[in-house]
């Protein structure tokens, strides 16, 4: 298996396609523990992500000819998840289909007036915060929770996470400008104990 670790995962999977199954392990043992992370930081409770890493990956399979040569195999095995994800979570009924629904009364005036960089900062750049943002992040509404950990968890691009998501890049930078007005406006409101604390710059 070692000897598969110095291939990409693009390169892995033309491996497999060629007939090699150490390949497509090594594949599962790259991509099992951030899938599982992902699907829960999406709202899965901890009891099902090991079910939607199992389907993710029982699609994987069943479709990993249908991955374009061109493509960046971690958005796109991303997808898989997210899907899988909101599949088991539906049968499930921990969401309503309303939670992927465009939001309305929101002001976009308000919105472009946020200095997102400096806001980005300010909330995910204290490690010793971690913790805290990390529940408020949870607290989130699920298709801003989807952004905000591609976003700052998984460090993707905004075009990345709009194929993942399915959604236009305008939809997905104005979702990422709510999500952090939603983060600050928790922080302002939660209590002293479960609130982000910053030095100032």
């Amino acid at each position: 298996m070692h000897d598969m670790l110095p291939y990409t995962d693009e390169e892995l999977v033309i491996r497999y396609r060629e007939g090699n199954d150490e390949a497509f392990t090594a594949l599962v043992d790259r991509y099992l523990k951030p899938a599982y992370n992902f699907s829960i930081r999406l709202g899965a409770p901890a009891r099902d992500a090991e079910e939607i890493v199992q389907e993710s990956f029982v699609k994987l399979w069943k479709n990993i000819d249908s991955f374009r040569a061109g493509e960046k195999f971690k958005t796109w095995f991303y997808t898989i998840v997210r899907n899988a994800t909101i599949d088991v979570m539906r049968r499930k009924r921990h969401v309503l289909l309303s939670a992927f629904e465009d939001e309305e009364g929101n002001n976009p005036v308000a919105e472009r007036l946020v200095d997102e960089e400096k806001l980005a900062h300010e909330i995910f750049e204290s490690a010793e915060n971690a913790a805290a943002v990390e529940q408020l992040v949870g607290e989130l509404p699920d298709k801003y929770r989807a952004v905000v950990v591609l976003r700052y968890r998984e460090e993707m691009e905004f075009e990345e996470i709009g194929k993942i998501l399915k959604k236009p890049l305008n939809t997905v930078k104005s979702q990422h400008r709510r999500a952090l007005i939603a983060l600050r406006k928790k922080m302002s409101d939660a209590p002293k104990n479960r609130r982000p604390t910053y030095e100032p710059s």
